[in-house]
This record gives structure tokens, sequence and C-alpha cells, in this order.
């Protein structure tokens, strides 16, 4: 038995990282389009960042929480990297509406190019969330873990659905079925399943997903001895999955 891994969402890691490094980047760009020569001495960089203006921070702040928040692939810290950069958007927009980009040459060059990286990132976002993040996972409740591990089970909705399940959790499981349901799936919501192979446990379940024969499914009111034959079952699964690893 193997317990279900999700991808690595590599770009999301880079994009992460370029996040961090873009305050530093805005700000030499902006020192740069100044006019003033040999910018880059201490003293003179010093004076710089004394003259960034309070909403020049704020939004450039914004950029490295926003990196930092999509380090962690968890649909929490993900929208709110999204809102974190709507803000940026939203504040590169005034200025350059306001006017109050000021008279430093590059600097509507920049703003333009970050508000651009900004509503690219943020289509990006809404397209890395799976399969690199996990549907199940609760916004502040980790999910249960998943295991792959395939055992008999028969659906029970106007009609008995033999089955295999193809990964199973203490939260619900990822059924394969032998027939299609047809349109009864269309007509309900809550299917009963049983487990032949755990004590013939049934467990309510909620229809989460069915698509070609395969059927996603949420358990619902799953407590006392159902939830510990199940619990004891995964665990024994493990053990003789351990104990052999071949």
């Amino acid at each position: 038995m193997q317990k279900t891994e999700l991808k690595k969402p590599t770009g999301v890691y880079v994009l992460a990282v370029l996040f961090l490094i873009a305050p530093i980047g805005n700000l030499l760009l902006s020192f740069a389009g100044s006019g003033i020569k040999n910018f880059s001495q201490p003293s003179l960089i010093y004076a710089f960042l004394q003259g960034v203006s309070p909403l020049d921070w704020f939004w450039l702040s914004l950029l490295v929480v926003t990196g930092i928040l999509l380090l962690r692939p968890h649909k929490t810290s993900w929208t709110m990297a999204i809102v974190t950069l709507l803000l940026v958007l939203g504040i590169n927009i005034y200025r350059a509406v306001t006017g109050g980009l000021g008279e430093v040459q590059y600097a509507h060059w920049q703003i333009l190019f970050s508000s651009m990286a900004t509503c690219a990132v943020l289509i990006m976002s809404f397209y890395f969330r799976f399969p690199y993040l996990d549907r199940r996972t609760r916004w502040f409740i980790p999910a249960a873990q998943r295991y792959d591990v395939r055992t008999p089970i028969e659906v029970v909705a106007q009609d008995i659905f033999s089955g295999v399940t193809e990964s199973v959790s203490i939260s619900g499981a990822r059924v394969r079925l032998q027939r299609d349901m047809g349109p009864i799936i269309k007509q309900i919501r809550y299917v009963d399943v049983i487990f032949p192979e755990i004590k013939n446990v049934k467990i309510k379940t909620q229809v989460v997903e069915y698509d070609d024969n395969i059927l996603r499914l949420k358990f619902k009111e799953l407590r006392g001895k159902e939830l510990n034959y199940l619990r004891d079952w995964l665990r024994s699964q493990d053990e003789t999955n351990a104990d052999n690893p071949g």
C-alpha cells in the first residue's frame, strides 16, 4: 500500500523565489532610473532607501509575503497569495492612474511590467491547484492521509454497484465501478457503501464526483466501531506493506 503523493509545484516554487527577490530588483530599477551616476555607492543607496515612500514599501512588502505564501502548497496560503497580488495590482493601477509615479525615468515601465507580471501570476495561480493541491484539504485542518489500496466495495444506490477502491482514507474513498451508474447518479447525493473485507462495514457517503465509472466519495457519519474497523484495517495494510516492501 502506497501513500498518495501530490506532484511538487516546481513552477510555483520558482515564482515564489522570484517574488522574494522582486523588491530588490524594483528598487535597483528605480535607483538606476534616477539619472544619478554611481548610484550603487552605499551612501547614495541609503539616501535612496530613505526616499522610498511608505506606499512603495507596502506593496514591495506584499511581494515578499506573496513569495512566502506560495512556498507552502495549501489552498489557504495560495488564496491569501492571490489576495496579496490583487492588492499589489490595485496599488500599481492606482499610482498609474493618479500620476503618483513621479518623474523618475523608467518608472512607468517598471509599474507596467510589475502589473503585467502580477496579472500573469494571478492566472497561473488558479491553474496550479490540482494535482499539486489536495482537493480534500480543508481550509485550516489537514486532510486525512489517503492510501492507494485496492479492496472490493459495494455501492448501494437504488441498485448495487460492485467495484474496487483505488484509494482510501478515513475521510473518503475513490472507487472504480465495474459498470456505469447511468442516469441514477444525477438523482442521488448520498449513497451507502459496504466493505466486504472490513467486517462488512457499511458507511453513509456523499457523492463528490463521478466520471467514467470513477466515483469519489466523502464519508458521512463515520464514527464508533465502524471508524475503528476502518482505522485498524488501514493500519494492518500499512504494516503488511512495510513487512513486504517488494
